[in-house]
């Protein structure tokens, strides 16, 4: 797997619509770190990674395994991961109703 974690942690910063203040204060990080490693200027470590994924409502596992995917929809696959097997159906027949 080839991930640009720099380019993917603008990209999902941006898609929020944060800039890079809020989201290094959402992250408990400081702002000039976050700009470093949105250039490719500093290596992220996993905890800083863990730290940015909680910021932007995301899991490290889809920072890592989804990258072609938007925030939404990172949000709407845990949403969904929650549901009930009943909830789940009638969310179903919901998307299926056209």
């Amino acid at each position: 797997m080839n991930l640009d974690v720099s380019a993917r942690i603008k990209e999902l910063r941006m898609a929020r619509g944060l800039s890079t203040n809020k989201l290094s204060n959402m992250a408990g990080l400081s702002q000039s770190y976050v700009r470093k490693l949105e250039r490719g200027e500093s290596k992220p470590t996993v905890e800083s990674l863990e730290l940015l994924c909680h910021a932007l409502g995301i899991t490290f596992e889809d920072f890592v395994n989804y990258k072609d995917k938007s925030v939404l929809q990172l949000q709407a696959i845990k949403i969904i991961g929650t549901l009930s097997d009943e909830q789940l159906e009638g969310f179903c027949k919901l998307m299926d109703s056209d």
